[in-house]
């Protein structure tokens, strides 16, 4: 049986850890509302110019841009989301899966890139090559970060590095909830008009003329979908880590709770020893009548 000052030192260690979780669990909720005003500002915007995207190609505009015209697909480029840090619960852990789960579902090559230290790290441990790995972006996600991303995405698809591009991240649900998603990034996917997300309310003519806006909204619209990918994985990570550090600081004083009645067991047990051994001593030391 360990003795008290073995005890005690376990609740000093124990107490210590719950310090460190109790205030990462503040931080994160603090980054957590940040990052979730960011994801939810960003998803009007996206539906927008994906509305106008929508209006233009509705035109009758030839859709021979380099950014949309299918091709056969023999190489696959997958653009994995990760978190620099751990102590966030599975966050990583889903968006890995889902990345292992697309890349069995395929036929082509899948060949890897990789934004975030875990997921490049991940891969290495694997020996999967990766083509590129991209910094994780600051906890501003500042448009000049993804313009770089992006840039290098729109470049390596359109010199027919890879015949698809897509991307795994986590998308935000809620607070409790966040998940693990693939999109197609390129070519820029056409959808049907069932599937507008803003209601069309007229018909436009556009100036100048479309193919031309073509040539700004498709970057921009790749851009626009790869900073929403990162702001709503940042809230996801945000909202994993503060979750997996507040149950580490209810099971911390669940253990110093526990600690506690065995200290007090076993000090109550060494007193009781005490007190039987003066006993003893005084009675053998009585004179025999």
């Amino acid at each position: 049986m360990p003795s008290t000052r073995d005890i005690r030192r376990r609740i000093k260690g124990v107490r210590n850890i719950r310090q460190v979780t109790r205030a990462m669990n503040m931080i994160a909720a603090a980054r957590l509302r940040r990052a979730q005003a960011k994801a939810e500002s960003a998803r009007p915007y996206a539906e927008r110019l994906s509305a106008i995207l929508q209006d233009v190609l509705a035109s009758g505009v030839s859709t021979h841009h380099p950014l949309l015209v299918e091709r056969p697909v023999k190489n696959i480029g997958l653009l994995v989301i990760s978190s620099d840090r751990g102590l966030c619960g599975a966050f990583n852990a889903g968006i890995l899966r889902e990345a292992g789960r697309f890349v069995e579902e395929q036929t082509a090559e899948v060949r890897l890139l990789t934004v975030g230290r875990k997921a490049r790290e991940f891969f290495q441990r694997m020996e999967i090559p990766i083509d590129h790995s991209f910094p994780q972006p600051s906890r501003d996600v500042r448009l000049e970060e993804v313009g770089a991303v992006s840039k290098q995405l729109i470049s390596d698809y359109s010199s027919g590095r890879y015949d698809q591009i897509h991307l795994v991240y986590a998308q935000f649900l809620s607070i409790l909830k966040s998940e693990p998603s693939v999109i197609q990034l390129l070519p820029v996917p056409q959808p049907g008009s069932e599937e507008r997300t803003v209601p069309r309310t007229a018909v436009y003519q556009f100036e100048p003329v479309a193919e031309e806006l073509l040539g700004t909204l498709l970057p921009q619209y790749v851009e626009v979908v790869i900073y929403r990918a990162l702001v709503e994985s940042l809230a996801s990570e945000q909202a994993a880590r503060m979750v997996a550090m507040k149950a580490a600081t209810d099971s911390a004083s669940d253990m110093i709770e526990t600690l506690t009645r065995q200290y007090n067991r076993v000090r109550q047990g060494s007193i009781t020893t005490q007190i039987l051994e003066v006993v003893s001593g005084a009675a053998a030391l009585e004179p025999e009548k």
